[in-house]
C-alpha cells in the first residue's frame, strides 16, 4: 500500500477520526472567525476560502500519497484535527500532528486520537514507524506523546523558529512493536491535560 484511502476513518472509544467534508463548512467558518488554532496547515485564513478548502485543499495531502488530514469528532462536534504527513513509503515512515479546539482541551482527546490513528496505521498500511515532534517547552504536547506510548528519542537543538526565537524540538518515535507491550498497548489518554497544535 502506497496511498491512503479516500474514506479513511478511525473510531476510538470516544472519537471518530474522518475526512473533512463539505457539510463541515458552517463549523469551520466559525472556527476561522473565532481564530481557534487547531486546523491543519493549508486551512484557509478567511471564511470565504472554506468551501474550496473542504472540496479540494483538505484532501490534497491524501491525493499526493504523503498523508491525510482528518477531523476529530466527539459527540457530533468537530473538536480537533489530526494528520499524517511527510510519509516516505519506501522507508516505511510517517509523521503525525494534531490540534484540539481550545474549548475541548483537557479531556485527553489528542492522545486518544494519536493512539487511535497510530494503531490504524500499523494495522492497515506497510508503514513501520511514526514520528511526533514537539517544542521542548510545549509540555502539553510532550505529555500527549508520552501518554500515546511514543518513545522520546532525542532533542534537536534550536531546530524550530518561532516568532520569539528558536526552539529546541523533542523527537518521539513509535513502532508497531511498541503497541504490543500490553494487551491493549498504551492507554487511550482519556482524562488527560491540555493539548496544543503540533504540525511542522
Amino acid at each position: 500500500m502506497t496511498a491512503f484511502a479516500p474514506g479513511l476513518s478511525v473510531t476510538t472509544r470516544r472519537l471518530l477520526l474522518r475526512p473533512f467534508d463539505p457539510s463541515d463548512a458552517r463549523r469551520i467558518r466559525v472556527v476561522i472567525e473565532t481564530r481557534a488554532p487547531f486546523l491543519p496547515p493549508g486551512a484557509p485564513g478567511r471564511p470565504s476560502g472554506v468551501a474550496a478548502w473542504l472540496a479540494r485543499g483538505a484532501h490534497e495531502l491524501r491525493r499526493s500519497g504523503q498523508g491525510a488530514h482528518l477531523a476529530i469528532e466527539a459527540d457530533g462536534l468537530i473538536v480537533g484535527a489530526i494528520s499524517l504527513f511527510g510519509t516516505r513509503w519506501e522507508a516505511g515512515t510517517t509523521e503525525i500532528g494534531y490540534g484540539v479546539h481550545p474549548l475541548h482541551r483537557g479531556r485527553g482527546y489528542a492522545s486518544e486520537a494519536v493512539l487511535g490513528l497510530a494503531r490504524w496505521t500499523f494495522g492497515n498500511t506497510s508503514l513501520r514507524r511514526i514520528e511526533l515532534r514537539a517544542d521542548a517547552d510545549n509540555h502539553a504536547s510532550l505529555r500527549v506523546a508520552e501518554k500515546a506510548g511514543f518513545v522520546r528519542e532525542g532533542t534537536l537543538r534550536a531546530a524550530a523558529m518561532r516568532p520569539d526565537g528558536p526552539r529546541d524540538v523533542v523527537v518521539f518515535g513509535l513502532l508497531g512493536s511498541d503497541l504490543s507491550r500490553g494487551e491493549n498497548g498504551p492507554g487511550d489518554g482519556s482524562g488527560g491535560t491540555g493539548e496544543t497544535v503540533r504540525w511542522r
